[in-house]
């Protein structure tokens, strides 16, 4: 009965919330979705952006944290300042500040790391692990008050490692403890992961940041460096507007999805698009060029509510979408079709949402130019949207200046702008507007869609853009 209740009340400790500043990565154009879900979904507080991260205060589990979908990482948030350039003579320490900070912060990872144990974590792991971060935090604060160990810049500069894209994970020296005294323990061990980027790296090198940052934790806490499997990462980024630093919560980041089995779309662009296109209301979801199915099965899985059809030309994309929609085990509300996007075997008006990432770049190919086929697939997707459903498309840069380039939506502004008929009086007027492709139906490429907006997004080295429309009239063609 005793160890019964004891079980109980660890199950309990493991769901509670914990207040905690936080941040996030985002990726370019991502940072909105990433504080719209903040707020929503974790009642987030003191949000705020930069370019490629969000940062926030909450008072979260887990759980509740593994439900934001259109980040790529999120950490616990140990410093946040101007550049380290700005900082007189460079002092490292200016990152680590107070020991007891980062002592107190790593309890609170500690108590992330224990939530971890349902999914998979060992008993016996999760044993160990409490055991070396209560030993770290007591060896670290008798440590603090011993004489630093002077190191030799020779011997640090042999453990230097580099890695591509200007990362660096550090490997500094292992100090030897001044205070025999101390209790004799294995310390926590560690990583450096550190990140340069813009103007950054013209003064300062990811190495130099690393080594120096490592060797400082080293020093001050007596832990011990670990490339291959350490217990804590500490990450570390850099640029001409901030620095930061933090201690990942999760080994894989947030948008590597466990019930992708084939890989397609990124996740969290998917969600994103799903999110834009206000399924929220919507009871038909159409994806007419769906490939192996990530969008639905990330809306899918987001507003379980509605019916989900995609559709696509190539078999093989089709078994794999099917593929993923089982593991994701959203088969009741997704089916999958075989059919062309130019020809879609659905009836006039009767989808609520269309969405799509056009296909673009060298991975995909087709017998037409993507340019030509572009204006007869957003007619099939107009025909097909009924009054007042929404279109969502991912479009490349480059399809993106020639879609706007070459034909004519009407605008929201305009739309929202209520102009009374026009008389003879105003004929003038009447005749400005129409040359500008702007109010006149017959100047429209597309006259039932009305253009939302369009939100440039990075999908890694390609710049893409969302594009939006909304269908606010009855489709002029068969």
């Amino acid at each position: 009965m005793k160890l019964q209740m004891s079980n109980d009340k660890t199950s309990q400790d493991l769901h509670l919330h914990t207040h905690a500043l936080f941040f996030c990565t985002a990726g370019h154009g991502m940072e909105r979705f990433v504080m719209q879900e903040l707020t929503s979904k974790l009642s987030a507080t003191h949000v705020e952006s930069m370019p490629g991260k969000v940062f926030f205060n909450a008072n979260a589990d887990l759980d509740s944290l593994r439900k934001v979908k259109s980040a790529e990482r999120i950490f616990l948030l140990l410093h946040k300042g101007p550049p380290l350039s700005k900082y007189k003579s460079n002092d490292f320490l200016t990152l680590i500040g107070e020991p007891h900070s980062w002592l107190d912060t790593l309890q609170i990872w500690k108590q992330f790391q224990e939530q971890l144990t349902p999914q998979g974590i060992s008993h016996r792991q999760k044993y160990v692990l409490k055991r070396k971060l209560d030993i770290s935090s007591t060896t670290s604060k008798a440590q603090m008050c011993k004489e630093e160990t002077v190191v030799d810049k020779a011997h640090i500069e042999s453990y230097e490692q580099t890695t591509p894209d200007n990362v660096t994970h550090l490997e500094p020296p292992q100090l030897p403890v001044a205070d025999t005294a101390c209790p004799v323990s294995k310390p926590i061990t560690f990583r450096v992961s550190c990140r340069c980027s813009a103007g950054y790296t013209k003064t300062m090198t990811a190495q130099d940041i690393s080594r120096n940052i490592g060797v400082s934790l080293a020093k001050r806490f007596g832990w011990k460096s670990d490339l291959r499997k350490p217990l804590l990462e500490v990450f570390v980024h850099l640029n001409d507007m901030y620095s930061v630093v933090g201690f990942p919560i999760l080994r894989q980041p947030l948008a590597n999805r466990g019930y992708i089995q084939s890989t397609g779309l990124r996740a969290t662009t998917a969600w994103a698009m799903a999110s834009l296109a206000e399924i929220s209301t919507a009871k038909h979801v159409l994806d007419p060029m769906c490939g192996v199915g990530t969008i639905l099965v990330e809306a899918a899985m987001e507003w379980p509510h509605a019916t989900f059809l995609g559709i696509d030309k190539s078999e093989s994309q089709l078994k794999s979408a099917l593929d993923n929609v089982k593991k994701a085990g959203v088969m009741h509300s997704v089916a999958l079709l075989k059919g062309s996007v130019l020809d879609l075997p659905v009836v006039s008006e009767s989808i609520d949402i269309v969405i799509s990432d056009i296909p673009f770049g060298k991975k995909f190919t087709c017998s037409r130019d993507m340019k030509e086929l572009l204006p007869d697939i957003i007619h099939q997707m107009e025909r097909v949207l009924r009054i007042g459903g929404v279109l969502v498309l991912l479009l490349s840069q480059k399809l993106h200046h020639h879609l706007k380039t070459n034909f004519h939506f009407k605008s929201d502004e305009i739309e929202r702008l209520q102009v009374p008929k026009l008389d003879s009086s105003s004929l003038s007027n009447s005749e400005s507007l129409n040359n500008k492709g702007q109010t006149a139906t017959d100047k429209l490429d597309f006259p039932s869609l009305t253009h939302i907006e369009s939100h440039s997004v990075s999908l890694g080295v390609t710049e893409a853009v969302f594009f939006k429309c909304k269908k606010t009239s009855q489709t002029m063609f068969c």
